[in-house]
């Protein structure tokens, strides 16, 4: 009776109720990771200041690219030799995220807007797009292959480990990774994300370490790793 009466009254001051199965809960909730994988970490203020803290060159990933915001700042501040960009390109004019409205106002497919973007890029070979699910995208590439990859793709805790299955054989050893949205909870859209549990399995399984946590004034956070490396007598 109590609690029905607290739910009551949350819900008239304007508080949305949300009752979480169990399932949602457990892949929310990340293990504990061990001083040793975060005693060399870092905090940025922003996932666009780690980028100039980062190797320069080689081959640089991009899953989840949007309208190429971040593609844009990763060519201009890594530098690579090679840019692969994968998403399924499935923002339709009308039902764009974020209340944008740049489909319907350039009249263009979420894929012919990116690939005018970025054509320059394309045009000398730089940019290759991979269109299509992530996992399945990230499976054509070459395994160890990767120099940095940036992962924003989805956020239900199966979405994460499928793409991690692949990324855990496309990255080199000695490659970079970062995970966007590494967060519990979306606050605005109401759903359970499972990016820190994925993210913290894989960081036990392989012994990959925290290099940078990157704040989010709304907390959609990022953390970038990298495999630990061991000195003699560890």
């Amino acid at each position: 009776m109590i609690k029905s009466s607290i739910k009551k009254l949350l819900s008239k001051m304007g508080y949305t109720i949300i009752k979480a199965k169990q399932q949602d809960v457990e892949d929310m909730i990340p293990p504990a990771l061990p001083s040793r994988l975060v005693e060399n970490s870092r905090i940025c203020s922003s996932r666009e200041e780690v980028l100039k803290w980062l190797p320069k060159g080689g081959v640089v990933v991009e899953v989840g690219v949007a309208y190429g915001y971040f593609s844009a700042l990763l060519l201009e501040q890594l530098q690579p030799d090679k840019f692969i960009a994968i998403d399924s390109f499935a923002f339709t004019a009308g039902t764009e995220p974020w209340n944008q409205t740049i489909l319907k106002e350039s009249k263009m497919t979420h894929l012919a807007y990116y690939q005018s973007k970025f054509q320059q890029q394309i045009g000398k070979g730089q940019l290759e797009i991979y269109p299509g699910l992530s996992w399945e995208m990230l499976a054509k590439l070459p395994d160890k292959s990767i120099d940095y990859l940036y992962l924003d793709a989805g956020h239900s805790y199966a979405d994460v480990t499928k793409d991690i299955e692949q990324v855990s054989r496309k990255i080199k050893d000695t490659g970079i990774i970062q995970f966007n949205d590494y967060t519990l909870f979306d606050s605005f859209a109401f759903v359970p994300y499972g990016v820190p549990k994925a993210v913290h399995e894989f960081m036990l399984k392989e012994n990959y370490e925290l290099l940078y946590l990157c704040l989010h004034r709304q907390f959609f956070c990022d953390v970038v790793v990298r495999r630990k490396v061991e000195l003699a007598g560890e």
